[in-house]
This record gives C-alpha cells, structure tokens and sequence, in this order.
C-alpha cells in the first residue's frame, strides 16, 4: 500500500510541475487555443514535443474518405496495442457499412503508446488548429488529445449537433442518461456526446443493506450514519483486499460542484477544498483503525461495466457475484449531489466537410448494438451511456455480460439521483492526484511538504489551468 501511496505522489507532483508549460495560439476561427492543443499539465510524460531529430509525421489522406480518429489509449496498451487496435477499426469500419453508413473510411488512429503517439497527437492539434483535422473524433481514453474537453467545446472545436440529432435514425437519443448527455452541451448546443461515464461506489449485498439512501442524502449524513455503513461509502478506502480503489475520486464526489467553463470560476473555496481532504484523511484513518468486522462486507469500486460479472466470478472479500442482489451506494456530495465522470465520448470536428456521414457514425455509436458489441463499449471502464445496455435484453460480448433483472434495477436506481457530470480531464485529474499526495504524507512517508502546501498548490494550479 505503500508504494501506491508514493507512486499517486509522483503523479500529483507532475500534474502541478507541467501546469507553466502551456503555450497558447489561436485556431483557425480565432478562437484562442487552451491546453487542448497544447502540451497538457497532467500529460506532461504523454503530450508531444517536436524536434529536429524526429520530425512531425505527414500523412496523406483521402479528402473525400470520411476520416475517423481514435484514442483508445487506457483499454489497450502493451504488445498487442496495435493488432487489437486495428482489429477494432475494422470491426468499426464493417459494422457501419452494414448499417448502410459511408462507405469511404480512414482511419487516423492515435498510436497507444512511444514516440508515435506523441507524433500523432502534435500533428493532428496542428491540423485542428489551421482548420483541418480527423472529422470524427472517438476518445476512450486519458483526454491526452482534449485534456480539458469542456475548455474545447467552449472554444468552437466541435460541431453543434442539436439539428442532426432532431433527425436521427440510428441511435436511440431519448434512452441515453440524459444528465451525462448534458455534460457535453454548452449554450451553443450538443458539441461533444459521452459514450461511457463512471463514479465511485460501494456495493453490500440487498440482505445486508436492502435499500440505497434517498435522493438528496448528503455527505454529513453518511458521515452521521451510526450503523457505520454509509460512513464506509463516504470515502474509497482500503478495503478487506488491501486495495486503494481509487482513493482520488472522493475529493471531486464529495464536493460536487467543480467548475464553471463558461465562467472560468471553481466553484469551491481553497479553504473548502482543504476542509474536505482533512476530513477525508480522518474519515479513512478511523475506517482503518475500526477494522471490517462491525459492518457487513462490502467492495468498492468505479460504476463501469465490471458490474455485470459472470456468476463464476466471486469477490475474494465479499461473497457476491451477479446472482447476489446488491445495493449500489454512491458517494452524495455535501448539497446532496451525485457526480459521475465522463470516461469516452465522440464529437464531430467543426471543420469537417462530411458532416451528414460524420453524424451517422456518431449516431450508430449511440445505438444499443453497438454499445452492446463494440469493444471500445467494454474495454474503457466506464459504464455505456444508453440505459438499456447491460440488462438481460441487452447484454454485451455475445450474451455473456449482463446484469440480473434485480441488480439492473439497483444500477438504474443509482443512475437516476446522478445530478452532476463532469469530463475525466486535466482539472479532475488534479484534484485526485492532490488527495493521493495528501494521503502519502498523512503515512508519514513524505516529511517536506504539509497537507495545507499541496492544497494551496493544487489550487493555483487549478486556476492556472483555466486561464490558459
């Protein structure tokens, strides 16, 4: 546990050293440029840097294919990155075919991993910005090529959607979560569509705790829940299997509101924020020290997909499996909000000159097929955004993966209190990174820096972030 304490130390202290790095330009419409086409804070080991010895890639396409860009970067990494990746740009490619879409297609894929990536992601920010650029962009990964993609829809990157989706035949529109659908709205319209999205939550089995809090529940009334079984849902703490799930992801549940991109404004106070990671570290040294005996068992985990496994497929800690009735708990925040992140989603460059044939591919991505039987659906750890999606009716990977009547019902439940949604980018990423260094030096491993210093930086980095 330690050595993950330190490695999100680590991490934290690149998001806030590459915050100055930003340079700034315009793009083709005279918009000013953000982060998202230049070097991005928390990308700073990941973004392109350009030199004499390894020039920017050229590539030529077919002006008149429909050129589709995929960012895949966090579902398939490795030896088999680029096999697995082609695999799914034919599948893709085929699958739209048959649903009677373009029939010209390239694909301008972004490499998962070296210096191919960083080539590709430099060269297509550098189109984008001279007014050219992929027409369909598919990220289901770390935002690497949009790392604030709110920032993006506010500087006229993509294109508003609002009149395609009024005539669309493929996707079902009306099933999506409309609150994550929201997320990629601005006063504009529809720029950007979330694919997948995730939260923090806690899962007991429907014996040991039969319903999840209602809507409206806060933060101080999990924390005043004398069972002590809504307080275990009011952080992502070391649990039974000596496991961090994902610790960072209570800072942004827990405050809820974040930032106003129109406005450039955070949303909470400096002092809030430390108020909230204080007792965070004292809400998870409390957990530890009572021990796992007083309360039911329990595992904590992202809202994704992972939800739905085989019945085979049994926690080590807590006898569930995807026969056991189970409630889900999120973590509400302090004015009783839920917060879910946006993990994938798809947009329509601005500049495109096929934008009817970009449109049915963002269209066919929002229909159950193929949330049900695209890998990048079950491969991007996130939950799929149409709400039929994982029940018996619609499961993904050829009927294997679905959730029971009973437990699809526990997953709609959780869905319906989510009021807050916001990208995974640079900014969120910030704060999680801040509450994992916070976390090391609670341990007493990291001895030159106090809890009140790493807020005070993640806060300026943040404003830093915004006015870029």
């Amino acid at each position: 546990m330690k050595k993950r304490l330190f490695c999100c130390a680590i991490v934290f202290l690149l998001l806030v050293a590459g915050c100055a790095e930003l340079p700034t330009a315009s793009y083709a419409d005279g918009s000013p440029e953000s982060s998202e086409a230049g070097t991005s804070s928390a990308a700073a080991t990941e973004a392109p840097e350009s030199s004499a010895e390894e020039p920017v890639e050229q590539k030529e396409f077919d002006p008149n294919a429909l050129r589709i860009c995929i960012d895949q970067l966090s579902s398939i990494v490795g030896d088999e990155s680029d096999r697995l990746l082609t695999q799914l740009e034919i599948d893709l490619k085929s699958r739209i075919q048959a649903a009677g879409g373009p029939e010209n297609i390239e694909f301008d894929s972004i490499p998962n991993e070296g210096s191919a990536r960083k080539i590709a992601i430099e060269r297509i920010r550098t189109e984008i910005m001279a007014g050219e650029g992929p027409d369909v962009f598919i990220v289901a990964s770390s935002n690497w090529l949009f790392p604030i993609p709110e920032k993006a829809m506010q500087e006229g990157v993509f294109l508003t959607l609002d009149e395609y989706i009024e005539n669309a035949e493929l996707g079902d529109w009306d099933s999506l979560t409309q609150p994550v659908l929201e997320a990629g709205r601005t006063e504009e319209g529809q720029q950007l569509v979330p694919m997948m999205y995730t939260l923090p939550v806690t899962i007991y089995s429907k014996e040991s705790m039969p319903e999840m809090p209602p809507a409206g529940t806060t933060w101080q009334d999990m924390l005043a829940d004398e069972s002590g079984i809504l307080r275990r849902a009011a952080v992502m703490h070391r649990s039974e299997e000596d496991f961090d799930p994902y610790p960072g992801d209570s800072v942004p549940a827990v405050l809820g509101e974040l930032i106003n991109y129109e406005t450039e404004e955070i949303l909470f106070s400096e002092e809030e924020l430390l108020n909230v990671t204080e007792e965070l570290l004292v809400l998870e040294e409390k957990i530890n020290a009572e021990g796992f005996e007083s309360v039911p068992g329990y595992f904590q985990k992202r809202f994704d997909d992972a939800l739905a496994f085989p019945p085979s497929d049994v926690n080590e800690a807590v006898p569930i499996n995807r026969e056991t009735p189970v409630t889900m708990v999120p973590i509400y925040s302090e004015n009783g909000d839920v917060t879910a992140t946006v993990q994938a989603y798809t947009g329509i460059n601005r500049n495109t000159k096929h934008p009817e044939e970009a449109f049915f591919v963002v269209d066919y991505l929002m229909s159950a097929q193929a949330q049900q039987e695209l890998r990048i659906f079950y491969m991007s750890g996130g939950f799929p955004v149409n709400e039929a999606v994982l029940s018996e009716e619609y499961p993904q990977q050829g009927g294997a993966v679905y959730l029971t009547d009973e437990n699809f019902e526990a997953v709609s439940n959780l869905r319906d209190q989510i009021s807050k949604v916001y990208f995974e980018n640079d900014l969120v990423r910030t704060l999680s990174g801040s509450y994992g260094t916070c976390r090391v030096i609670q341990s007493g491993e990291i001895t030159d820096q106090t809890v009140e210093g790493v807020v005070a930086e993640t806060y300026d980095a943040l404003k830093q972030m915004l006015s870029e």
